[in-house]
C-alpha cells in the first residue's frame, strides 16, 4: 500500500464519484469526492476519493461534527454528488489532531482550543530528534491513541490510492514526522515558541504476516513535498528495522503504488550505487548477499533496483546474471550521481531507538 504523493494525480477513466462495490465498506472510490482540503493555513486539492468521511463506521467523535447527511437516521447517508462527482466542496482538517468538519467557523474555533496544539507534539514516544534541521519523529500506537490514528488514516487516504485501513488501527504503529513549517513567520525569542507541525507519516503493522515488512504505507502531505521528507522517513524505517528482532533484511509492504514504486526505486538505486562505488570500488563483481549485508535491503528489492538501473549483465554461456562494478560507475556518470557527496537525510546521531 506504500505511496508517496510526489507527482500530480493520475487521470481516471471511470465515472467521477462512483463507489467501488468491492470496497464500499471502506469508502473506496474511483475518483476524488472532496473538492479541496483546508489544512491549517493551506488549501489544496485531494488526489483520491474517501467515502469513509461520510460512512457510519467508526467513532462518532472522529470529526468535530458529523458531516451533514440527507436523512435523520443514525446512519450517515452519501451526500448528493454534483455533476463532477464531488460530494463536498471543501473539508476542513485540524493540522494538530486531524479532526475534521465541513464548517469553517467550527474549525476555526476548534483550532484555537485543540488540546494537541502545543509547541511540542504531546502524543507518542519520541524516536528521532534532529534539533538542527529541525525534525522530530514520534511513535504513536493505534491501540493507545485510537482516535488520533483513525483521523490521521482518514486524512492520508485522500492522497493514497491503495490505503484501506481507517478504523481498525489497533494493530498498527504510526511514525509521524514533525517540523517547523517553512511558511511560518519567524518568532522572536525562544525556538520553543514555534510549533512543530505534522508533515507526513508512515505506518507499520505490529505483527505483520510478512515478518520482513518495515512499512505499510507512507505519505508526505502536499504542502511539505519536495523537501526530501519521504527519503527521511524511508531511511528511518530501515534504521528502525535494524534494531527490530528478525528484521535484518526488510522493505516496504507489497504491492507498491506507482508513486511508492518510483520513490523506492530511486532511493534503492542511489543507496546501492553509493555502497558499490565506495565499499566495492576495487572489486570486479559484487553479490546480492554482500549488498544485503551492507544495506539491509531484501534480495528482491535489490534485484528490482538493479533492473531499474539497467546495469545487470547475462553470461551468454551459462545464462547467469551478474553485476559489474564498472556498470555502476557508468550509471553514476550518466545520472550525475556523486557517491562521495553525503546523500543521507537521516542523522544517525539523532535516533532514539
Amino acid at each position: 500500500m506504500s505511496a508517496l504523493p510526489t507527482e500530480s494525480k493520475s487521470s481516471k477513466g471511470s465515472v467521477g464519484g462512483t463507489r467501488s462495490q468491492a470496497g464500499d465498506e471502506y469508502g473506496v472510490l474511483s475518483n476524488p469526492n472532496i473538492g479541496s482540503v483546508v489544512f491549517g493555513d493551506y488549501v489544496f486539492q485531494t488526489w483520491y476519493g474517501n467515502g469513509a468521511y461520510f460512512a457510519s463506521s467508526g467513532d462518532q467523535e472522529l470529526g468535530i461534527d458529523t458531516i451533514k447527511s440527507n436523512a435523520s437516521s443514525s446512519r450517515r447517508k452519501t451526500p448528493q454528488a454534483s455533476s463532477d462527482g464531488i460530494w463536498l466542496a471543501q473539508l476542513y482538517v485540524c493540522e494538530h489532531c486531524f479532526k475534521y468538519s465541513s464548517d469553517a467557523q467550527k474549525m476555526t474555533l476548534h483550532r484555537t482550543l485543540c488540546p494537541l496544539k502545543k509547541p511540542f507534539p504531546p502524543l507518542g514516544k519520541l524516536v528521532y530528534s534532529d534539533t538542527r534541521a529541525p525534525y522530530l519523529i514520534k511513535q504513536v500506537r493505534g491501540y493507545t491513541h485510537e482516535l488520533f490514528c483513525q483521523n490521521l488514516s482518514l486524512f492520508g487516504k485522500l492522497f493514497l490510492e491503495d490505503k484501506s485501513v481507517y478504523y481498525n488501527v489497533e494493530c498498527f504503529e504510526f511514525y509521524i514526522l514533525y517540523g517547523f513549517d517553512p511558511e511560518d513567520e519567524e518568532i522572536s525569542g525562544s525556538v520553543l515558541r514555534k510549533y512543530f507541525k505534522p508533515m507526513g507519516f508512515f505506518s507499520r503493522e505490529i505483527n505483520s504476516w510478512d515478518a520482513d515488512n518495515n512499512l505499510a504505507c507512507i505519505c508526505i502531505f502536499p504542502p511539505y513535498q519536495r523537501l526530501h521528507l519521504g527519503q527521511l522517513l524511508i531511511e528511518f524505517s530501515y534504521a528502525l528495522a535494524s534494531v527490530t528482532p528478525h528484521m535484518a533484511r526488510s522493505g516496504p509492504e507489497y504491492p507498491l503504488s506507482p508513486y511508492g514504486r518510483i520513490s523506492y526505486l530511486r532511493f534503492w538505486a542511489k543507496k546501492l550505487a553509493s555502497v558499490i562505488t565506495t565499499d566495492y570500488a576495487t572489486k570486479d563483481k559484487v553479490t546480492l548477499v554482500q549488498l544485503g549485508n551492507a544495506t539491509g535491503f531484501r534480495k528482491e528489492d535489490i534485484l528490482l533496483a538493479l533492473e531499474y538501473m539497467e546495469i545487470l549483465e547475462e553470461d551468454p554461456e551459462n545464462g547467469k546474471v551478474f553485476l559489474k562494478v564498472a556498470n555502476v560507475q557508468e550509471w553514476c556518470r550518466k545520472n550525475h550521481f556523486d557517491s562521495t557527496i553525503h546523500q543521507q537525510k537521516l542523522n544517525p546521531d539523532c535516533l532514539l531507538l
